[in-house]
């Protein structure tokens, strides 16, 4: 099919493809660990992630697999990598439109994976690097919600992932993306414990340390862009993450432009350098997003 049909096309409003393949990347692992299906650790090892999902899918349906964890698991690593896919590759909605909805059941699954797992506890914590590759990849998400100032479609989502995969990276995320959108009870209490992780001195880096310097950076972009700019709060903040992240490049530019905002026409704004060497920038995103609206309310 050429094209895609109408229902999509409402749907899929922007499908935006930066293809840059950085350093990292998020790679698969070679299996669930501690699983026993081997036909699904084949398609896993392979990197087959359609024949993966379908099979999947047609294991739910029956009784026995009902409550398997397992299963669910490779499901939900499944079509987080189904999305991906369709970024490299937009023509999959094509010929499976209901892929746009990969990333949401990518969610759902790891979620019910950690529910059937909750009392056995046979796959976590042993494959939270599963859950955390899921999380990463939904900062495309973010991403995309953030560049056309949706920050509450941004924050929608990113609580949905720390259903998924939660560390002190991504809950600021939250707090800062909760500032924007006015939701103090949620933001006030996770900038506090920033304050106190900072006031402790050098924390222990994480992979995922690019999450909470995007929380920053976007949270004093806002500022500083606002139709009175807050400058005071932008620089707090600021150095608030340059206490946790000191010299970080991304920051060090948004306390130089809170300074001086005539610093950009002479300065371009650096990458986050730890984001870029941990996933691909890229977008496939709808902005017609029902079920994140519904989230809102």
């Amino acid at each position: 099919m050429q094209t895609i049909c109408f229902y999509m096309r409402r749907l899929v409003v922007t499908i935006l493809l930066m293809v840059s393949m950085f350093l990292g990347g998020i790679s698969a692992i070679a299996q669930v660990k501690n699983g026993v299906h081997s036909k699904l650790a084949k398609y896993f090892e392979n990197e087959q992630w359609e024949d993966l999902a379908f099979k999947c899918d047609k294991m739910m349906v029956l009784e026995k697999y009902k409550n398997d964890a397992e299963l669910y698991l490779y499901s939900a690593y499944a079509y987080a990598k189904i999305f991906t896919m369709c970024l490299d590759d937009p023509k999959l909605l094509d010929k499976t439109p209901e892929y746009l909805q990969s990333y949401d059941l990518a969610l759902r699954y790891s979620v019910n994976a950690k529910k059937k797992d909750k009392k056995a506890k046979v796959l976590f914590p042993d494959n939270d690097d599963l859950l955390k590759d899921i999380a990463v990849i939904g900062m495309y998400y973010v991403d995309h919600y953030v560049s056309v100032g949706k920050y509450s479609k941004a924050n929608s989502k990113v609580r949905k992932i720390l259903k998924t995969y939660s560390d002190d990276n991504f809950v600021a995320l939250n707090g800062c993306l909760a500032a924007i959108t006015g939701d103090t009870a949620t933001a006030n209490p996770i900038i506090q414990n920033l304050e106190n992780l900072a006031e402790k001195g050098k924390r222990r880096e994480k992979d995922t340390d690019f999450a909470m310097i995007e929380a920053f950076d976007i949270y004093a972009s806002w500022l500083l862009t606002k139709e009175t700019p807050d400058t005071d709060e932008a620089k707090r903040i600021i150095a608030l993450g340059l206490k946790l992240f000191p010299e970080e490049p991304v920051l060090v530019y948004d306390m130089e432009l809170a300074k001086d905002p005539e610093y950009a026409t002479e300065h371009a704004k650096p990458e986050n350098s730890k984001k870029a060497d941990f996933m691909v920038r890229a977008s496939a995103i709808t902005d017609d997003d029902d079920e994140d609206d519904e989230d809102d309310e």
